[in-house]
């Protein structure tokens, strides 16, 4: 038979004893916290760098091929004898 009066016994635990115990399971939690909170930040530094240098090489890229001496190039290199696009009327 279960008895279902049966009180558990907290006279036997020291409260300041408790008291430590959380205070040390705290400080392990919060330990790994920062730990975790170290590693997000380098991920988020290396993801803003690699998204500038992308900005950056699309700039890079933007000017070399569309500054006024590789246009005047292209247009240079192009065949003369090709009539230029125009709009026939319908």
């Amino acid at each position: 038979m279960s008895d279902g009066n049966r009180k558990p016994e907290w006279s036997g635990i020291d409260p300041s004893k408790i008291e430590k115990l959380l205070e040390i399971e705290l400080m392990q939690k919060r330990a790994a916290w920062q730990q975790a909170k170290a590693g997000r930040s380098k991920v988020r530094a290396l993801s803003f760098l690699f998204l500038f240098l992308v900005v950056a090489s699309g700039l890079l890229a933007y000017f070399f091929l569309f500054s006024p001496e590789s246009l005047s190039e292209l247009k240079a290199a192009a065949p003369q004898g090709t009539p230029s696009p125009t709009a026939s009327p319908r």
